[in-house]
């Protein structure tokens, strides 16, 4: 498909791979492998200097008049992020969520968020922009991603209420929009550090399209060719290979397995902070019980009022124990996410595998018919009555000769494809190994933190208790001595 024409018409943009968006006056692309080759398919599809500027402020004006913000502080992180020291060359940054009434009765609520995007890159006309996104939009962009980097592990998304299974409330409290904030976040990090799509248009667009430049290139959809091929990779990845790659085989078994493992982490944490939060509900009955009981007594009175205040202050750190646990079990889902996304990666290898392998076999027949060619007689063809037996013997050698040469060619290309596909999942998977590691054993960090902080309260709590108790008890033998 042809590259648009007018510089910097967002209206123009296509979901083609052809037709992503970029930005006017690329010079280079520092520190990049292909960025000669980035910079040349660039060059026709500007983006313009003033992206939200102009009759968009209107619009945002009156939409403003609407919203009901979320006060969340900027995380210790972002500021980080932000700061002028960070040595990246593109920063983006996930926060404020907004949530939105439209004043049509069509439309219920949503929710926005601020993306902030801070770069040094040439490719940008600007050092700084600000946008709001829907998590729809987010959604939009992994699609578009996932199309474009077929043989590459897009990094999930969070789903659109599975965050409501660790709060138990709708998808509009604080809590929840913190945690969707930070999964967005770190699926625009890990994006933005990837070192190839990071440079794709489309991500770019994300970062700094104004709504209704996103909204004319998301009205256009995925282009027919794209949906075919789709299609098709998915019927492929049906059909059994003769020949498995031994070394993906292992990969598909691996992410088959660890998805399980991170599931069954996820059940056995959920189920703890469901126990956990029954045990506030027995620990606040058991204060209960005891303030009932202390309001009868006369000696034991002071004892059971302590042992009340006990039970309370053990049920409160052990709902805070719940609430912080909440994220610390947060990498094992997204992990869990990023199992189903290379696993899917894995299968449409698998018909790239195929389409060699179909290559082949049509390569080999080619060359059977080009040798059974040379080898006719064409002296015994009826055509031998109306043409010369040699001229009609040369005339097939040529017809499968040029066949053959076609079926090379097609297996050529279909044998590059596969290695290519092979070097994007090596690459990937060693850099997704790298990150692995270092995210779960934070993980696990602050799962051991959390609980021996929560736990250090609670045993604080009841040495006080005891120690008051051992202090009544000898002041009780000391009288009785007396």
């Amino acid at each position: 498909m042809a590259e648009p024409t007018e510089a910097g018409a967002f209206e123009n943009l296509s979901l083609d791979n052809d037709d992503k968006v970029a930005s006017e006056n690329v010079e280079h692309v520092e520190e990049h492998p292909e960025a000669d080759k980035l910079a040349d398919s660039m060059e026709d599809s500007a983006v313009p200097a003033t992206l939200s500027d102009g009759s968009s402020d209107q619009a945002a004006s009156v939409e403003r008049s609407m919203e009901q913000t979320v006060d969340l502080p900027l995380s210790h992180t972002a500021l980080v992020s932000l700061s002028p020291v960070d040595e990246r060359d593109l920063v983006v940054i996930v926060d404020d969520p907004r949530v939105i009434n439209p004043a049509s009765s069509y439309t219920g609520p949503y929710v926005t968020y601020s993306v902030t995007t801070r770069t040094t890159r040439q490719t940008f006309d600007r050092s700084d922009y600000c946008v709001r996104r829907r998590y729809q939009d987010f959604v939009w962009l992994r699609e578009q991603l996932a199309d474009v980097y077929r043989t590459h592990i897009v990094p999930p998304l969070p789903e659109k209420h599975s965050l409501s299974r660790l709060v138990q409330n709708d998808h509009f409290t604080p809590e929840f929009l913190e945690r969707r904030q930070a999964a967005l976040q770190k699926f625009l990090g890990r994006c933005t550090e990837h070192p190839t799509m990071s440079f794709d248009r489309t991500l770019m667009a994300f970062l700094i399209a104004s709504d209704q430049e996103l909204a004319s290139a998301k009205s256009r959809g995925a282009g027919l060719m794209s949906k075919v091929s789709a299609t098709v990779w998915q019927a492929a990845s049906g059909i059994l290979l003769k020949n498995p790659d031994p070394e993906f085989a292992a990969l598909q078994a691996y992410f088959t397995s660890l998805g399980k493992h991170l599931a069954e982490i996820e059940s056995s944490a959920s189920q703890a902070l469901q126990d956990g939060q029954e045990l506030t509900t027995v620990l606040n009955t058991l204060q209960d019980i005891c303030q009932r009981w202390a309001a009868i007594e006369k000696d034991d009175k002071a004892m059971l009022a302590e042992l009340a205040t006990c039970f309370r202050a053990t049920s409160d750190t052990t709902a805070a124990l719940c609430k912080d646990l909440s994220p610390a079990f947060a990498p094992f889902h997204e992990y869990s996410l990023f199992c189903e996304s290379a696993q899917a990666v894995l299968k449409r290898r698998e018909a790239q595998q195929m389409d060699y392998e179909l290559s082949v076999e049509e390569l080999l027949a080619k060359q059977t018919a080009l040798e059974e060619a040379k080898g006719a007689d064409m002296s015994k063809s009826l055509m031998a009555f109306f043409s010369n037996p040699e001229k009609l013997k040369a005339e097939k050698i040529q017809q499968a000769e040029d066949s053959h040469v076609k079926a090379q060619t097609a297996s050529e290309r279909a044998n590059d494809d596969l290695e290519c596909a092979n070097e994007h999942l090596r690459a990937d998977m060693a850099r997704w190994q790298r990150v692995k590691k270092s995210d779960i054993a934070k993980s696990f960090v602050n799962v051991a933190d959390v609980h021996i902080s929560h736990l250090q309260t609670s045993l604080e709590t009841w040495q006080g208790m005891l120690d008051s108790l051992e202090s009544a008890e000898a002041r009780s033998s000391g009288g009785a001595s007396a």
